[in-house]
């Protein structure tokens, strides 16, 4: 389980991200000054100014560190005093979506604000045990659900979703996978591998695994199931089936556009120093402009037993055929959702029959519409 959150973690993490980006501003600030100072470069390859202009920024850097840190000493002599905080929604969505884009950050630099990794029942935080004690009834099928980029595992659980409905069916006991999604790919699904093989050692002999995901969450299973193949585990072998929705098995748009705006900005020595605020988006959303599940970016096909189904979203009910295959659901083209490629090596090989367009949904949509529902239904009997 996750370490309780006290008034203090949230007041602390919020002034270190305070103290870092007003620090980054001014560095960004400075670069273009000097970059003007020396026409681009041309008269200093030097990014920080000299003389009574360098003296200021710097001036300006310590009484900011000074402040700073005067506000983290009296935070720390509060903090006795303070009570954890309730794990309200609203907080979650908060701290989801900043993890979502500076999670990896969060990570390195030892914010209390950073995710870790834990399954949820209900609305609970579950420890091993607890995970273990929930897929141990064999009267109910083992479910897990993985959500996407900037989101938790509220987003199966609110009225009308996916993991609300299913529960509510009898037969399937779901447990939701909550992450920092701003970490590597290849993080979290080795995280996630450890922490299903020390589940799978536990479970019952024969108790069989459904999984349904979301955008990167499909990402996450697939870079679990590599790792596992890898460090000769053997949970794979108990998922029976695995569900994509709108998973960017080629990538997304959302970080191809990141990506080349960012080269754009590389070019000028005059937008350079900006290229540093596009560089700081995560790693996990960096991952998003290819689908990288691995460091080395390897192929991996998967195992042949588990009966797999890509769910592709298409934003109108009716539009041009080329079009609507290329915009797929807004964030995902309806090929990169599928796992079609031009290069017969990086195709993801799903039978026909086990690949679906859904006119008039989007990328979000896919976690609350009426037809997604019906046919995850339908697949999992």
């Amino acid at each position: 389980m996750s370490k309780p959150n006290t008034f203090a973690d949230n007041l602390s993490g919020l002034n270190q991200l305070s103290h870092e980006g007003f620090i980054g501003v001014t560095e960004i600030t400075e670069s273009l000054h000097q970059n003007i100072l020396s026409i681009g470069g041309l008269l200093s390859k030097n990014q920080q100014t000299s003389g009574l202009t360098g003296f200021a920024y710097r001036s300006v850097r310590y009484v900011a560190n000074t402040g700073f840190q005067s506000a983290n000493w009296a935070i720390r002599q509060v903090s006795p005093l303070l009570p954890e905080v309730a794990q309200n929604q609203r907080r979650m969505r908060w701290l989801s979506m900043l993890n979502g884009v500076f999670g990896d950050h969060l990570v390195d630099s030892g914010n209390p604000l950073a995710l870790s990794m834990v399954m949820v029942k209900g609305q609970q935080e579950c420890t091993l045990h607890q995970a273990v004690e929930q897929w141990s009834d064999t009267s109910k099928k083992p479910l897990l659900m993985v959500h996407g980029l900037c989101l938790n595992e509220q987003c199966w659980q609110a009225p009308g979703r996916h993991g609300e409905m299913l529960a509510g069916l009898g037969h399937h006991a779901p447990l939701y996978l909550r992450y920092n999604s701003g970490l590597a790919i290849h993080e979290n699904g080795r995280q996630l591998s450890d922490y299903l093989h020390k589940m799978s050692q536990q479970l019952p002999a024969g108790q069989r695994i459904d999984v349904v995901t979301h955008s990167m969450g499909g990402l996450v299973v697939r870079s679990a199931i590599y790792a596992a193949h890898q460090l000769g585990f053997k949970w794979p072998s108990r998922v029976d089936k695995l569900i994509f929705l709108g998973t960017p098995h080629h990538g997304a748009y959302l970080e191809k556009t990141g990506a080349v705006g960012q080269y754009l900005m590389n070019i000028s020595p005059y937008s350079r120093p900006f290229v540093n605020l596009t560089g700081r988006r995560s790693q996990g959303i960096q991952d998003l402009n290819t689908g990288r599940i691995n460091t080395g970016g390897r192929i991996f096909a998967l195992p042949k037993h588990i009966k797999t189904y890509a769910i592709a979203g298409l934003l109108k009910k009716k539009q041009a055929h080329l079009a609507g295959q290329f915009v797929g659901d807004g964030l995902v083209s309806v090929a990169s959702a599928l796992g079609h490629h031009h290069k017969k090596s990086r195709q993801l090989n799903l039978d026909k029959d086990h690949q679906f367009e859904l006119p008039g949904v989007s990328h979000i949509g896919l976690l609350s519409d009426q037809q997604v529902r019906e046919l995850i239904i339908s697949l999992l009997n």
